[in-house]
């Protein structure tokens, strides 16, 4: 789980710079039992997480990279067999393909 492991790092790097919950709470905003739900890998908004983050002196990098190269072809492809679908007549009433 993403958050969980995200939530243990934000938890590391406020222990490494020695701040509490609520001192880290209190400058960025937040109550301090968000920022506890948010180290046990609860999920919280994307706001929340750059908010903590820039708090403790961080920013996140977002990189997005393809690791499955096949997913694009695999969904043009799809779109292309439902567009037949609607053109023969097979996607009727409210049910969508």
């Amino acid at each position: 789980m993403v958050a969980g492991r995200l939530g243990a790092k934000l938890r590391e790097l406020r222990w490494d710079r020695g701040i509490a919950q609520r001192q880290l709470a209190d400058s960025v905003g937040v109550d301090s039992s968000l920022v506890s739900r948010v180290e046990r890998g609860r999920d919280a908004q994307l706001s929340t997480w750059l908010r903590l983050a820039y708090g403790l002196g961080y920013e996140f990098d977002f990189r997005f990279k393809n690791v499955v190269g096949a997913r694009a072809d695999i969904m043009a492809e799809e779109a292309y067999d439902r567009a037949e679908r609607q053109r023969e007549g097979l996607c009727t009433g409210k049910r969508r393909f």
